[in-house]
Formats: C-alpha cells, sequence, structure tokens
C-alpha cells in the first residue's frame, strides 16, 4: 500500500509499507533512508536549476 506520495521537480517517489518491518529500531532505519534519499533527489533537482540558471 502507498502510504506516502512526493514530487521535486519531474520525480516522482511513492512511500510503500508492504515490506517494511514493525520494530521500531528498523522503522527509524528505513525513515532516515527515505529522507537521504529524498534529500539527494531535492539537492539533484536544485542543482539542475541552478545550472540552467
Amino acid at each position: 500500500m502507498i502510504v506516502a506520495a512526493y514530487q521535486f521537480g519531474e520525480t516522482k517517489v511513492f512511500i510503500c509499507n508492504d515490506h517494511i518491518s514493525t520494530d521500531q529500531d528498523e522503522l527509524d532505519r528505513i525513515d532516515r533512508e527515505i529522507a537521504t534519499a529524498a534529500w539527494a533527489c531535492v539537492q539533484d533537482a536544485a542543482n539542475k536549476n541552478d545550472e540552467e540558471a
């Protein structure tokens, strides 16, 4: 099931919870990984915008 969807420029990110653990430590680690990946998308989009300017 998709529990969240984000769009960064033309990039769409869907967060699905079908295979996420129920252990809180594991959920916290997964949240950090998602945030890291999303931030990388934002930075990439910002860099592309800077290059186009």
